[in-house]
C-alpha cells in the first residue's frame, strides 16, 4: 500500500484530509479530497499539486 502524506487545506492550512471510498490519488476519475476541519473539497489538480509539495518536503533535501 502506497503512503499518503496528508497535504494542508489551501481555505483553513490544516493538514488533516478525508478520503472518499478507495482513494488513490492517481485514480481516473478522481475520488474526492475534503478537508475534516473546514470541509473545502480539493480540486483534482490542486491536490495533485499539494500531494507533490508534501512528498517532497517528506524526502527533505538531497545530499550532494
Amino acid at each position: 500500500m502506497q503512503s499518503i502524506p496528508p497535504v494542508p487545506c489551501p481555505n483553513c492550512g490544516e493538514s488533516q484530509n478525508v478520503f472518499q471510498g478507495s482513494f488513490s490519488p492517481d485514480q481516473e476519475p478522481f475520488n474526492g479530497v475534503s478537508c475534516m476541519v473546514c470541509g473545502h473539497v480539493f480540486e483534482q489538480d490542486e491536490y495533485r499539486t499539494l500531494l507533490a509539495q508534501a512528498r517532497s518536503r517528506e524526502l527533505g533535501p538531497m545530499p550532494g
